[in-house]
């Protein structure tokens, strides 16, 4: 990455994880807090706390509430459940942080989105299973 006519390495820049993903990627630009964040698809660039596509302010990833943590670590589980637990559960704990310092969703609106998805995510992997098993498990060939 090139910043100012100065080549980074996006990995030795300064970030903030939270358990072992990267939230916030700190962008050394003078005169302005810059940051790069980490999107389902991909990077966001926020300035001063203003998400610069949308114009939407920005919560700091600091902010997360202890039931973001609790739910983030109940989505983690899901990696008991193979390759798809293991996906479905990164994108939990993704989803849970993101939602969790929302402030333009109100909080109980997210912490129901986050037990939803959590949910949603439990019952996916048990009907996968069921199908499996039902199905007779993986198809052989003769």
């Amino acid at each position: 990455m090139e910043i100012n006519g100065t080549r980074y390495k996006l990995r030795s820049l300064p970030t903030r994880k939270v358990i072992f993903l990267t939230m916030e990627i700190d962008l050394p630009i003078e005169g302005a807090s810059v940051m790069l964040v980490p999107g389902l698809v991909s990077m966001e660039l926020v300035v001063d706390g203003v998400y610069v596509r949308s114009g939407k302010p920005y919560t700091p990833i600091g902010k997360v509430p202890v039931w973001g943590y609790v739910l983030s670590a109940l989505n983690l589980v899901q990696i008991i459940n193979g390759a798809i637990g293991a996906l479905l559960g990164f994108l939990g704990i993704y989803l849970t942080l993101r939602i969790s310092t929302a402030e333009d969703i109100a909080p109980p609106v997210r912490i129901l989105l986050s037990v939803a998805y959590l949910v949603l995510s439990w019952v996916a992997i048990i009907l996968i299973a069921a199908l499996l098993v039902i199905g007779g498990g993986y198809p052989t060939y003769y």
